[in-house]
């Protein structure tokens, strides 16, 4: 018994409601489609046609961890099957797939799959160049670190389970919300397993979105760093390059980098595509320029 459970901040996803309908009844199990929205209008409404999923509106924008909370709330079933609103199913065995590993595990991580061919638009390949050599890991090489390697793109859990730890609401913005959830599961002894089940992740952001997120992901990480919150058993690997950096005393040099730089390195970002070192370093000097100045920059 599955409740599959679509985050959404103004994203059409009839077709993957669709989709996840039609494998649920070939399942024969019981199971539930709830949507919530983040945002007081969808982008979409459901028909007749939909008559077998629901969708929830927010009066105000709770953002990414609150939300899938409280879809998790709203859920009857036993198992949560959360999947991002951007993404797309390919795979007609993919919820069966999920069904064989309910039993055995806390939570089943399926992975994330981009398309081969780039995107038309150039300044949507950052974000896709991204994807296909960060995110797109086979379940053999995720299952050597299960917990850094969690992702809330696209996951089962069992309900009781997340009901002891949930996404972290510290986080209202883009970017670590599942860090933490991966550093919650793994304190709290949970059973992980990656598989290949992969979502098609189709949203792909502009370049300019794209690092305006990436710069909202280094400041939530900046703020958790001040908490103290421990990501050294997890891996980040920015954290590690930061606190080494730090250690040799260029922690100026860096910052400073980033003050000088940063204009010229998002145009080339956005025009170029990358390169993917560039935009490491980028996020890596944000870091430093952010913990020195204790503010963003302008613009």
């Amino acid at each position: 018994m599955i409740s599959i459970l679509i985050p959404s901040f103004q994203n059409n996803c009839l077709l993957l409601i669709k989709t996840l309908h039609e494998q649920g009844v070939l399942c024969g199990i019981p199971f539930e489609i709830i949507v919530r929205e983040d945002s007081p209008v969808p982008a979409f409404k459901l028909n007749e046609e939909f008559w077998f999923a629901r969708i929830e509106t927010s009066s105000v924008n709770l953002g990414r961890a609150a939300n899938r909370n409280r879809l998790a709330e709203m859920a009857q079933y036993p198992y949560l099957l959360f999947l991002d609103a951007d993404a797309e199913i390919f795979n007609p065995e993919f919820l069966k797939n999920y069904i064989a590993y309910a039993d055995d595990m806390d939570v089943v991580c399926g992975g994330t799959a981009y398309f081969y061919e780039p995107p038309a638009e150039k300044d949507k390949r950052l974000r896709w160049k991204y994807g296909i050599h960060r995110e797109q890991v086979s379940s053999a090489e995720r299952n050597q670190r299960p917990f850094d390697s969690f992702s809330a793109f696209n996951f089962l859990i069992r309900k009781e389970r997340f009901k002891t730890i949930r996404f972290s609401e510290k986080i209202s913005r883009y970017g670590h919300e599942d860090t933490l959830l991966g550093q919650e599961l793994k304190k709290s002894g949970a059973s992980v397993l990656h598989i290949d089940n992969p979502a098609f992740h189709t949203g792909i952001d502009d370049a300019a979105t794209f690092l305006a997120k990436t710069r909202e992901g280094v400041e939530n990480l900046a703020e958790l760093m001040k908490a103290n919150i421990d990501f050294d058993s997890l891996g980040v690997k920015i954290l590690r390059y930061f606190r080494f950096l730090k250690r040799l005393g260029l922690h100026k040099l860096m910052a400073n980098l980033y003050q000088n730089f940063h204009v010229k390195w998002e145009k080339q970002l956005s025009r170029k595509g990358g390169p993917l070192w560039l935009f490491d370093l980028y996020k890596l000097t944000y870091l430093f320029f952010i913990k020195k100045a204790g503010r963003k920059p302008a613009g």
